[in-house]
């Protein structure tokens, strides 16, 4: 068995008798992405002292594994890896608790704060708002929908509508959206902004376009275009510093 790394990822004040099976596969599902090795990683183990559960995965992707674990503590890791980092850590905050991933020596190689986080909360308050992001999580529940979108200003932002607005969301899973709705902001030191418990009350798919389909578009408007545009605007700059 030496040919196999072990690593547990580990929930405090958990036990495998009082961890609801549910929320459990959304955590491997986050660990999954966050390894990016699913297809050589085994579930080999469960036990207390903590929600333990113990992974094996072949010692041949140890380099990788060891590039990707410096590059999460660097913050430096791929997007969809730092984003189930992040998922992780905010699925363990709302469950009221903290976590870690622990390698064969039994050292905590990444922490996951959780409620335990270091941050000083200095402004919260419950405001409308509107945000882009990609939409890659729907989960339906028997009164409303989760939704997780991931956005680079405020990183993943947990989310919940009503079933119809999930529904009509599904068609852009994956994709860009704008969503409108309320949400407990949190402002921490250092200047950072949260969103906690954001309601989703409208949406709107955002179109992404590349350079030539824009130009097209631009070639389409009924606008008489100078010959020499570069020239035109030199000429605009420098009649403006004549002014000055």
């Amino acid at each position: 068995m030496t040919d196999l790394l072990r690593y547990t990822f580990k929930i405090d004040d958990f036990t495998p008798e009082s961890m609801p099976f549910g929320r459990l596969v959304e955590y491997y599902a986050e660990i999954k992405k966050m390894f990016g090795v699913a297809e050589n990683m085994h579930l080999v183990g469960i036990f207390e002292s903590s929600h333990g559960s113990e992974f094996a995965i072949d010692r041949n992707h140890e380099t990788v594994l060891q590039e990707r674990i410096i590059a999460i503590k660097a913050g430096t890791a791929p997007k969809l890896v730092t984003r189930a980092y992040n998922t992780i850590n905010h699925m363990l905050k709302e469950d009221g608790t903290s976590g870690g991933l622990f390698d064969g020596s039994n050292q905590n190689i990444i922490q996951f704060p959780g409620k335990s986080s270091k941050d000083v909360t200095e402004i919260r308050i419950r405001d409308a708002a509107t945000f882009t992001g990609e939409l890659y999580y729907i989960a339906g529940t028997k009164d409303d929908a989760k939704i997780r979108i991931s956005t680079d200003a405020y990183g993943v932002v947990f989310c919940s509508t009503t079933r119809d607005i999930a529904k009509a969301l599904r068609d852009f899973l994956f994709e860009d959206v704008k969503v409108s709705g309320r949400g407990t902001w949190t402002r921490h030191q250092g200047g950072m902004w949260d969103i906690d418990d954001f309601a989703i009350t409208d949406f709107a798919p955002v179109q992404k376009e590349n350079l030539r389909s824009a130009v097209n578009k631009l070639r389409e408007l009924d606008v008489e275009w100078p010959d020499d545009p570069l020239g035109k605007i030199r000429d605009i700059e420098g009649n403006g510093r004549e002014v000055h």
